[in-house]
């Protein structure tokens, strides 16, 4: 099979342009799909009926008193939910409100509907499908009683059209079916596929954890073992544990959909089980002052396979443990009817209602984003309830009464099987077992960062929520730096600005503030623009990584990495940055000591000029004017080169801005602008924006425009255009153009592309465009050729509500 092309069916597509009139809504009765003879049948459009509720979409005529549409429908469908079974009903008059640019009236309409459920694994409703045909013309028909021979030579005509249509019809789904048979058969052979895939790899990974776990607890045994070296090597035994529990958990999936997950039923008093597996998190309870009330019979006797239910319990109540906060509340209840009933409530949020199906699928997790507070793979709950079904109980999540979830276990008393074990031995559960349960990173003690480095040491911060990484992080680089360390982002942002580090190393996924906002955050201060980021992150995700870039981090790691490597990028940053600052501060210095003789020299010429002036000689006079220019022009450049080091160090602070009156304030005194016309294509309304690297850059260009325009007049448009997560502004020029081999080095610092005898400029300009854009997480570039004009355009990102300034 795998030389053979499998082809995407695009079930989507084919459903919308199935002939009949089909709606498929949700259990709350939203539309989720809908064929295109439908809309066209309705008279509306998919974009606006999409996720809403049939009966705002389609209501009862309000001009018809006897309306009986939507309480009809509304009570078929309810019967739907209630049975489970087709409900086919009579004729309905059901109107259809027209267009609103066709008026908006009603029209009369017939239909004949059919509503039928689809079920989901646990036999619930998942779905709707809601059929219906038009009959309006035969409904009229009957009532009219004229010209009712030649309307029903008419129909006659169309019933033998319709059988050939029929015909076609069937063929088309005849092929249909055929591809979707073979869909199907691909699809069983995918899964096939990634079954054996986790298994092997599974299988694979365990034995080099053997081999890992094995040794280390020889090692721990070792009496000989210094202190220091047995806590190291009890932090990388208490990780390895946490990716065998992985491992596991992988390896059961792959058996689960294998079908090989073997059960093994036994006689047990699950009572016993529960209160046994409550007691392992007495610790945790206590630590968080969570009050655990328990509901048990003194004694139930069932027959289940006793591991794979205490997996169940433990899984379930680590759940309800994360999840409710300090002080908080949980009840188990658990009582015997046909069934055995188990139910473990919480006061923690809760699970939205559009989510707890969702929260029994693979990898799934209700906190998605880099900030979510508690780890995992998202398997547990999935590999509960098919430990459940496997034998043949139920679960289901709802709403609490204490305010968080509340998650019902439904198993049966009694094997289907006749034989049971009586005795069956359950593997003991270790206090490791159930930190790695509750997704706890091994406790270590909260280091200070010993005092190795001295004080003249680069300082830097550490942002890592895993304690164990943020210490291991620590442990590196305490030698050569001092280090100090946060274990969030909004901590890791208070540091940063308080401590002002050399350096900063950060996670992505942190809770209360992920990495990337902290780095977006971070470089919204002018003091900070500069301080060199490493990122770190357990995602391969090149988009993540260059976005993180994007926003301002110098370089990323994926973990795991090496400490040597990473020891090596840390040196090789404070060595870049120190060498700008250094840079930096010659820069300045010489453009200051380089510029003070130049006043000097002026007045010296202007002396000659005023005193001997009339004395001197033709030649002379030549010599001291081009003196008077170098000098001028040795000014600018120095303005340049100081302007150039100074880029960055500008006020990125958002304000609303009106670029119509920013560029009219531009261009205001600026030399030779009165005899262009400048054009402006920009939004009517104000911008968020940083006002002031936005009139640096503009006044670069449009000043660009004019002096490199070779003609007195010309003309200009500046615009500018919002889009997803940015804004895009250009400014356009009928100038001489721009040959695409140069369109890189233009800004490079001191290019030109005229001579100094034909044009006066220092080179700087694009440069410092380029810095103060890019400086932001904007880009710039030119689109010219020679003799067409040429057209500059660049980025800003969106500002934030909390990055306005006051206006």
């Amino acid at each position: 099979m795998s030389g053979q092309h499998i082809e995407k069916i695009d079930y989507q597509s084919i459903f919308e342009s199935i002939p009949g009139l089909y709606l498929i809504l949700d259990r709350e009765l939203r539309i989720i799909a809908v064929s295109e003879s439908y809309l066209q049948a309705t008279m509306v459009t998919r974009n606006k009926i999409i996720g809403k509720n049939i009966f705002e979409v389609f209501p009862d005529n309000p001009d018809d008193p006897q309306a009986t549409g939507v309480s009809n429908l509304r009570h078929s469908l309810n019967t739907v939910l209630k049975t489970k079974k087709i409900d086919t009903m009579a004729i309905q008059k059901y109107d259809i409100r027209r267009p609103q640019e066709e008026g908006g009236a009603f029209e009369v309409r017939y239909w004949s509907p059919v509503n039928s459920p689809v079920l989901d694994g646990d036999n619930n409703v998942k779905y709707i499908i809601h059929r219906v045909e038009d009959v309006t013309s035969y409904v009229q028909l009957k009532k009219s009683g004229t010209n009712q021979l030649k309307i029903m030579k008419e129909l006659r005509t169309r019933a033998g059209e319709m059988e050939v249509e029929i015909y076609e019809r069937a063929q088309e789904i005849q092929s249909i079916n055929k591809r979707l048979k073979v869909a199907n058969r691909n699809l069983a052979t995918q899964n096939e596929i990634k079954t054996r895939f986790f298994a092997n790899v599974s299988h694979e990974l365990r034995t080099p954890l053997m081999l890992i776990l094995g040794p280390l607890e020889n090692l721990l045994h070792d009496k000989m073992l210094p202190t220091t070296c047995k806590n190291k090597i009890q932090l990388i035994r208490e990780n390895a544990k946490i990716l065998q529990k992985h491992v596991n958990d992988l390896l059961d999936v792959a058996k689960l959909d294998a079908g090989q997950m073997a059960i093994v039923y036994n006689q047990i008093d699950i009572v016993q089980l529960l209160k046994h597996t409550v007691a392992l998190f007495a610790s945790v309870l206590e630590k968080k002052s969570i009050h655990c009330e328990c509901i048990l019979p003194s004694e139930l006797q069932i027959e289940a396979d006793g591991e794979k239910i205490q997996r169940v319990l433990i899984n379930l109540l680590s759940n309800a443990i994360k999840f409710t906060p300090e002080k908080g509340q949980i009840r188990i209840i658990l009582y015997k009817s046909k069934h055995v009933c188990l139910c473990i409530e919480d006061s923690g949020p809760g699970i939205p209602r559009s989510l707890q199906s969702a929260i029994f699928e693979r990898f799934f997790q209700i906190e998605q984003s880099n900030t979510r507070q508690h780890g995992g793979t998202g398997l547990g709950l999935s590999i509960v309830k098919d430990f459940i079904r496997l034998h043949k109980g139920k679960i289901k999540v709802e709403d609490s009464e204490l305010g968080g979830a509340k998650f019902m276990v439904i198993l049966p008393l009694k094997s289907r099987k006749s034989k049971v074990i009586k005795n069956q031995y359950i593997s003991p559960i270790s206090p490791e077992d159930i930190s790695i349960a509750l997704g706890q990173t091994p406790e270590i003690p909260l280091l200070k960062p010993s005092i190795k480095a001295g004080e003249e040491k680069p300082l830097i911060l550490i942002v890592e929520d895993n304690m164990a990484m943020n210490t291991f992080l620590m442990e590196i680089l305490q030698n050569d730096y001092r280090v100090e360390r946060a274990f969030n982002g909004e901590d890791g942002l208070e540091k940063a600005l308080r401590l002002h580090p050399s350096l900063i190393v950060s996670d992505v996924m942190m809770p209360k503030m992920d990495g990337e906002q902290m780095v977006h955050a971070i470089r919204k201060h002018v003091s900070m623009l500069t301080t060199p980021i490493i990122i770190l992150t357990a995602k391969a995700n090149d988009d993540l990584c260059v976005r993180m870039l994007r926003e301002g981090a110098q370089d990323y790691m994926v973990k795991p990495f090496s400490p040597r490597e990473f020891k090596a990028r840390v040196a090789n940053l404070l060595l870049v940055k120190h060498a700008e600052d250094e840079l930096e501060r010659f820069v300045y210095l010489a453009s200051h000591d380089l510029k003070s003789p130049l006043p000097a020299m002026d007045h010296l010429i202007c002396w000659i000029e005023e005193d001997i002036g009339n004395n001197l000689s033709e030649q002379s006079k030549k010599y001291l004017s081009t003196l008077r220019k170098r000098a001028h022009r040795m000014s600018n450049l120095l303005d340049g080169l100081s302007k150039y080091t100074q880029a960055t160090n500008i006020d990125y602070k958002c304000q609303m801005v009106d670029l119509p009156d920013l560029v009219k304030k531009i261009t205001k005194n600026m030399e030779g602008a009165n005899n262009f016309q400048i054009d402006l294509k920009t939004p009517k309304e104000k911008i968020s924006a940083p006002v002031v690297p936005l009139r640096e850059v503009l006044s670069i260009l449009i000043s660009n425009s004019i002096k490199h325009h070779q003609k007195t007049s010309g003309h200009i448009q500046v615009g500018a255009k919002k889009e997803k997560d940015k804004y895009t502004f250009y400014v356009a020029d009928d100038g001489p153009g721009i040959d695409p081999k140069y369109h890189k080095k233009i800004f490079e610092l001191y290019q030109r592309l005229q001579s100094r005898d034909i044009l006066e400029s220092c080179g700087v300009g694009l440069s410092i465009a380029k810095k103060i854009v890019e400086a932001k997480g904007g880009q710039i570039n030119v689109k010219s050729a020679l003799n067409k004009g040429a057209k500059f355009q660049f980025t800003l990102p969106l500002c934030e509500g909390n990055e306005y300034a006051k206006e």
